[in-house]
């Protein structure tokens, strides 16, 4: 049986990350999301803690990251509020690509801004994964690129690109024209004024307005070859890919995990026929359930990350790492409608942040 329990090490960056979690991202949670954007104040206090900063040291970043560490940052992110959770991942994600896939120069010109402490607070990167017509699985992805000479032309689109409109690098994962499987796979550097490239802000969200997003329109778009992040097929594509669902479906489980906590709390507070409503088993048994069904999305998590970390073959990776987002958001979405149940009508209203984290979670797809 795999040990999953974190290390010393892991617990001391877990615990950093959840007091973070609940003194600064919680009480936060719902000014960002009118202000529709993450604080400049509370991004500054991420980077100087070096949770966001997962690249190797010779960029100036805290080291090179660990799926399974950052997979227990991220739940403890989203357990404080998922869609500040999300902004910080999603922002990241665009350099952790390079850094996986790219070539030395792309790293050197992409990585350090994002581990400098003068500008890390402000930079922001972007990966664009899911599309109009699927989800997050890499067999799903159907935009499309082809070679002509020193040019790649891109057709097809993108959705839900968490800080797409505004990001360098923006990255898109696409695949070689005429291609399937994961062969033909690549990612791709993009510019603002790419040519045959529209890009739409998303407005009017259910949820995750605490974090920008924006949707990519490719037609005939034309790129420099140069720009391509190592060649189709790449491991470090995929494996960006992979890791991206697995903090994902940890920032899932943590935002579950505050509404099962939220929902317990209240449950106890409430008094309904001279006891409390936790005393009922109409109550008891939604909070259980919530409970059976966090734990097991969270071991599935954690046993991608395990894999990522370490020498398991790709097919099996992106399968696990699949598996696990989409379980964690199932589950999540479960979750916090749960806690919006057993808050009754309270549950529907902004004193309390359930009806916030439903929204995000059902964002999430």
């Amino acid at each position: 049986m795999p040990n999953f329990a974190p290390g010393e090490e892991q617990e001391e960056i877990r615990n950093l990350a959840r007091s973070i979690a609940i003194e600064q991202l919680r009480p936060q949670g719902r000014a960002s999301e009118k202000q529709g954007d993450i604080a400049p104040d509370l991004m500054r206090t991420l980077t100087q803690t070096g949770l966001t900063m997962p690249f190797p040291e010779q960029f100036g970043g805290s080291g090179a990251i660990e799926a399974v560490t950052y997979a227990l940052i991220a739940e403890e992110l989203g357990f404080g509020d998922g869609a500040l959770a999300m902004n910080v991942i999603g922002s990241l994600m665009g350099p952790i690509t390079v850094l996986l896939a790219g070539n030395e120069e792309q790293q050197r010109t992409y990585i350090p801004p994002f581990c400098d402490e003068r500008t890390a607070a402000t930079r922001r990167g972007s990966l664009a994964f899911a599309e109009r017509t699927g989800s997050y699985e890499l067999a799903g992805i159907s935009a499309t690129v082809r070679k002509d000479g020193d040019t790649c032309i891109v057709n097809g689109t993108k959705r839900d690109v968490l800080h797409g409109a505004v990001s360098s690098p923006r990255v898109v994962l696409l695949r070689m024209e005429g291609t399937s499987g994961y062969s033909g796979l690549c990612a791709l550097l993009v510019a603002d004024q790419a040519e045959g490239l529209r890009i739409q802000n998303d407005t009017y969200k259910l949820g995750l307005i605490a974090v920008p997003g924006a949707s990519f329109d490719f037609d005939n778009t034309a790129i420099s070859a140069s720009c391509m992040l190592g060649e189709p097929g790449n491991g470090g594509v995929i494996r960006a890919a992979a890791l991206y669902n697995i903090l994902r479906a940890s920032v899932a489980c943590g935002m579950a995990r505050a509404s099962l906590e939220y929902a317990m709390n209240y449950a106890r507070e409430r008094i309904a026929f001279g006891r409390p409503i936790a005393s009922y088993q109409g109550i008891a048994f939604i909070v259980a359930e919530m409970a059976m069904k966090l734990d097991a999305a969270r071991l599935y998590v954690w046993r991608a990350a395990t894999e990522w970390d370490g020498d398991s073959e790709l097919e099996t990776l992106v399968r696990d790492a699949e598996a696990a987002q989409s379980q964690a958001l199932t589950m999540a979405k479960s979750a916090t409608l749960d806690a919006v149940q057993v808050l009754g009508g309270a549950g529907f209203i902004q004193d309390h942040p359930v009806e916030m984290w439903a929204r995000n979670a059902a964002a999430m797809e």
